[in-house]
C-alpha cells in the first residue's frame, strides 16, 4: 500500500527573458489563473487544486536540460484542440515513442503529454 501521493505545489525555474511568453502560454493557451505575478515568481492554477510555481531565475536550466528533467501530465476534455491551440502559439512537438500523446515543451522548459480527461493511463504501456 502507498504512503505517498504528490502535492498540490509545484515549481520551475525559467530564465526572466521568458518571463512574458510563460504568462501569456499558461493565461492565454492553457487558460490558467495567474494567482501571483511579479518579477521573481508568477503562479499559475492548473486545474481546480494544483498550482505551479514558475520562479525567474538566470541559471534556469537550457531547454535542452530541461527534455532531461520531470515530465508532467495535462488532462483536458478536448485535447485536439488545445494541441491545436498550442502548436498556433508557436510551440513545437517533443518526439517520443508514444505516437498515441502529444508531448511539448512548454515556454520555460517544462515538458507535458496531452491525455483526454477521461483516459486511463493506470494500464499506460509502451
Amino acid at each position: 500500500m502507498t504512503n505517498v501521493s504528490l502535492g498540490e505545489h509545484s515549481k520551475l525555474t525559467a530564465n526572466p527573458a521568458e518571463r512574458d511568453r510563460v504568462r501569456k502560454f499558461y493565461t492565454q493557451v492553457l487558460g490558467c489563473p495567474a494567482t501571483k505575478e511579479s518579477e521573481k515568481i508568477d503562479i499559475f492554477r492548473i486545474g481546480s487544486d494544483f498550482s505551479l510555481g514558475v520562479v525567474y531565475d538566470n541559471s534556469a536550466l537550457s531547454a535542452a536540460d530541461g527534455l532531461k528533467s520531470i515530465w508532467l501530465e495535462l488532462r483536458t476534455p478536448e485535447p485536439e484542440a488545445l494541441k491545436a491551440r498550442i502548436l498556433e502559439f508557436g510551440i513545437q512537438e517533443v518526439p517520443f515513442w508514444d505516437k498515441e500523446h502529444f508531448y511539448f515543451q512548454a515556454p520555460g522548459g517544462q515538458v507535458f503529454r496531452l491525455v483526454g480527461k477521461t483516459e486511463d493511463m493506470s494500464r499506460w504501456q509502451r
